[in-house]
């Protein structure tokens, strides 16, 4: 575990901070550290259920691994303005990206594009799935993936990637389940950067 307060002083002495937002047991964490092989890069894992940061702690263990158990808000506060190399949110819960909720989680976005370091990477990966259960027509995808994409470019994000799934080497429960049911539940990456200060 890393104390809260001091996670700065903490990870300072790694070339790379690399924050997942909402770690659940570990498991996706764990599959990003294995396939990017980087010592040098601190993993910061944050999760508010005390039940879930116990499984990742057991699973996820190192010295580059630091897993902070409160909610991802408090603990970006913690980081100074444009610090974090890359942050990633897999299947962020609705009140974090519903259309109907946004007024609630703008902040969230604007934050993280703060903490970014100048060319630094916001992954998102995200669902649409229909009121009903049906499956999700191609207007209906595209419409909402429109939306996605205006909303975060309107927060300040360039465009760098997106891809309808997830990245290959992402893997966690509910990333599998989604896969098997594409037709109902259609999954989207977006690759975000924060650009740098526009020259005039």
């Amino acid at each position: 575990m890393c104390p809260k307060n001091s996670i700065v002083s903490t990870i300072s002495t790694f070339d790379k901070v690399v924050v997942e937002l909402g770690i659940g047991d570990g498991q996706l964490l764990n599959k990003i550290i294995e396939y990017e092989k980087s010592p040098n890069t601190c993993y910061v894992g944050i999760e508010i259920d005390p039940n879930q940061i116990q499984k990742a702690r057991d699973k996820l263990r190192g010295e580059n691994v630091c897993l902070i158990n409160e909610s991802f808000e408090k603990v970006l506060s913690y980081f100074p303005d444009n610090y974090v190399d890359q942050v990633i949110f897999v299947l962020p819960p609705p009140s974090y990206i519903d259309k109907s909720m946004e007024s609630e989680w703008i902040l969230l976005y604007q934050n993280i594009l703060k903490k970014l370091k100048e060319k630094g990477i916001f992954t998102i990966v995200t669902e649409i799935i229909n009121d009903l259960l049906e499956p999700v027509s191609d207007e209906d995808f595209r419409s909402w993936k429109d939306w996605l994409i205006s909303k975060f470019v309107t927060i300040g994000f360039k465009i760098n990637d997106i891809f309808e799934d997830s990245p290959n080497y992402y893997s966690s429960h509910f990333l599998e389940q989604f896969r098997g049911d594409h037709l109902r539940i259609k999954l989207i990456t977006l690759i975000l950067e924060k650009a740098g200060p526009r020259i005039k």
